[in-house]
């Protein structure tokens, strides 16, 4: 089986030199008719130009607040008509007895979008955390949800002094809370508003509270200081 086909594979390479040789070789044609002169290189588009210009931090607070302003709940019209009556609601809406749901939707209502209610205390020693802690008007409805269902808890305005200019205002509170609608004090201090008029209604802007506890002081009755 093998024989054959090795004398067949010998027949081949002896006749395969002898057609080569009949044959005649073409003339190899001219490098300058094989190959095309070489173009230049295309011309590369310049770099799209980077925008540096930074985002107007402005424009963009702006809208974030509007679109805040359509989100948030309809104020009682009789709650935010002048300074004393959003004071008035300030403390009404958080008031009442032990499992007595507040009114959240009522609360939010009177805050403009970004305020911030400010707990001024002094921090102990060795204790973790700052002693003044911002947080907003949800944080706090957040943790009011339980506390109010567990607790009384009565606040009441007792004087308030009022400075301010244009639609600007600073309203200092004097405050005192009770566990019981008649009950005893169990706590005086101020809370200080920052109050601001858009053209239709009265806003709260911040609020920050003290009691004497941590002031170490009564409440006066003229908030007036020397600087």
């Amino acid at each position: 089986m093998l024989r054959p086909l090795i004398a067949a594979c010998a027949a081949v390479l002896l006749v395969a030199p002898v057609a080569s040789a009949q044959q005649p070789q073409k003339p190899s044609q001219p490098p300058s008719a094989q190959q095309s002169p070489p173009k230049p290189p295309a011309a590369q588009p310049p770099p799209a130009a980077t925008d540096t210009t930074r985002p107007n931090s402005m424009k963009t607070a702006g809208e974030r607040t509007q679109a805040a302003l359509q989100q948030a709940p309809a104020a009682k019209p009789e709650d935010v008509r002048s300074i004393a009556s959003l004071t008035a609601a300030l403390y009404d809406v958080i008031s009442g007895p032990a499992g007595q749901a507040r009114d959240w939707q009522r609360f939010r209502s009177l805050f403009y979008p970004g305020a911030k209610m400010i707990p001024v205390r002094r921090p102990k020693p060795g204790a973790a955390g700052p002693g003044i802690s911002p947080i907003t008007p949800d944080d706090y409805a957040t943790w009011g949800v339980d506390f109010f269902n567990k607790h009384a808890f009565y606040e009441k305005e007792t004087h308030r002094e009022v400075a301010g200019y244009g639609d600007l205002v600073n309203v200092l509170s004097a405050y005192e809370t009770r566990e019981a609608a008649g009950g005893p004090v169990t706590s005086k201090g101020v809370n200080s508003l920052q109050l601001v008029f858009d053209g239709q209604r009265w806003w709260v802007l911040n609020i920050a509270w003290i009691d004497e506890k941590t002031a170490g002081t009564p409440v006066p009755k003229d908030f007036a200081r020397k600087e």
